[in-house]
């Protein structure tokens, strides 16, 4: 009786890949009278796995066989794994008849070497940061913490780009709630590819464009990643991007530098506190120009009135006018040294401030005055330490600059009201984005009590939140 004809891994792989001119199929020998075949993309696969001899054959000529093979593990599989396999840099091994084969690993994933942060400067502490190897970014993490209470949750999103994730968490310090709920939300995810961190993060929290703020850290220095790890928080690790995710976020997270940790405590504070002070300048200073020189006039002294009033002397434009103007020109600078080249970013940002605020003044399009506001508010935007929350704060400013040019000092308390009650109803993974600053400061003296360590209160009033507020089952 004659087998039921079946079309070969071989053959499904060759017509799977048939307009793929990386994809090779190599027979490197005979089996029983079988040709043996190694099938890869050349673009993916590492040269130094197989070594070859080269025999002769019982005809004058030559011939090649796979003498041995050095990898971490191989398996066998069918068309799909083999497929996925060949994608992801590995190489199968089968004959020219098989429905399966062995797939080897000979992965050699193309990223940039370990080097320092790009987006978070490092004053003290390790100078290496992620890259895009998911693997190195797990080695990193091990590296630091050399426990077996570190797991790991591996699964793989997108159908097309089939990407690796995983949850970093330590076991009996991160709660059992949060990770659960974090890999029960990976594992739901359907789209087609994702390419980044932030992509993650919107998938992750359904609510995430309905806020302003980010709900996580995004951070590429591993000895961050470490600090929260240790400090009960997940940390999520996507192949192909050095930036890692770290959950959940409370607003104060975001003000604070990983060098505060290392340095005395009255530096620490002295540094947090001119931070904040900072965030108030950026969000209040412009607003406040605008209420006190066109609005709410009468609150100030006679001589400020007077001193303002011939400032804007010639100014053909209202303050709010003339206020927006003016930071509108200070934001476009600073988004052109963003995306201008290195070599020619600081000459551009450099000359186009200095011409463009000299000129601004000789043409009595704004006052002498508001260049001094409008200085102070860009320098003090670039205090902060999340590139994350630096966006947002560009953006808040306005939000109450127009609410200073509407009712003046009256519109700057009503548009930082609705931002305290935004802010007060936006949940990171369970817990409160104000957790910290309200409810915080009770979790805090519970978790001393509880015989928590002092300087890593607002970190655990996090994780004792949570616990709180998730639901029971």
């Amino acid at each position: 009786m004659k087998r039921p004809f079946s079309v070969s891994l071989l053959s499904k792989l060759r017509e799977a890949f048939g307009e793929a001119a990386d994809f090779e199929a190599v027979c490197i020998g005979e089996l029983n009278g079988r040709e043996v075949y190694l099938c890869y993309l050349s673009t993916l696969i590492g040269s130094d796995h197989f070594r070859f001899q080269i025999e002769w054959m019982e005809r004058p000529e030559l011939d090649t066989v796979l003498e041995s093979f050095s990898g971490s593990k191989f398996t066998s599989g069918t068309f799909a794994a083999c497929e996925r396999s060949v994608c992801s840099g590995k190489t199968v091994l089968c004959l020219s008849d098989s429905a399966a084969g062995i797939i080897l690993e000979t992965g050699h994933t193309q990223s940039s070497g370990v080097h320092s942060p790009q987006t978070e400067n490092v004053i003290r502490g390790p100078m290496y940061a992620f890259n895009e190897n998911y693997q190195t970014n797990a080695a990193l993490l091990r590296q630091r913490l050399k426990t077996s209470r570190l797991k790991i949750w591996e699964s793989t999103v997108g159908d097309i780009s089939r990407t690796k994730v995983g949850v970093f968490y330590m076991e009996g310090i991160t709660d059992a709630g949060l990770v659960r709920q974090f890999c029960e939300k990976i594992a739901a995810i359907r789209i087609d590819g994702i390419q980044d961190t932030g992509e993650l993060l919107k998938l992750l929290n359904s609510n995430a464009g309905l806020y302003l703020y980010p709900v996580a850290l995004s951070s590429e220095r591993p000895d961050r990643a470490a600090a929260a790890l240790l400090n009960g928080k997940v940390v999520v690790i996507l192949d192909g991007t050095p930036f890692s995710l770290i959950a959940p976020a409370a607003f104060v997270d975001f003000w604070h530098s990983d060098e505060d940790h290392y340095l005395s405590p009255f530096v620490a504070f002295f540094l947090r506190g001119l931070r904040f002070t900072a965030l108030v300048v950026n969000l209040f200073l412009p607003a406040y120009y605008v209420a006190l020189t066109s609005v709410n006039v009468d609150i100030n002294r006679l001589e400020i009135s007077l001193a303002a009033a011939a400032s804007r002397e010639g100014v053909p434009y209202p303050v709010f006018i003339e206020t927006m103007l003016m930071l509108f020109i200070l934001d476009f600078i600073v988004e052109a040294g963003v995306r201008l080249p290195k070599s020619i970013s600081s000459t551009v940002t450099m000359v186009g401030g200095v011409v463009l605020g000299q000129a601004v003044i000789q043409a009595n399009i704004v006052s002498n005055l508001l260049v001094i506001v409008a200085a102070t508010t860009a320098i003090t935007n670039f205090i902060v330490v999340d590139y994350q929350m630096g966006l947002i704060q560009r953006i808040l400013k306005y939000f109450m600059l127009t609410g200073a040019g509407i009712a003046g000092v009256l519109g700057i308390v009503i548009c930082f009201a609705c931002l305290v009650i935004v802010l007060s109803r936006i949940e990171s993974f369970g817990v409160s984005f104000l957790t910290p600053l309200g409810p915080g400061a009770r979790n805090r003296s519970k978790a001393i009590n509880a015989g928590g360590s002092p300087h890593r209160y607002s970190l655990r009033s996090l994780v004792y939140s949570w616990k709180e507020r998730r639901p029971k089952t």
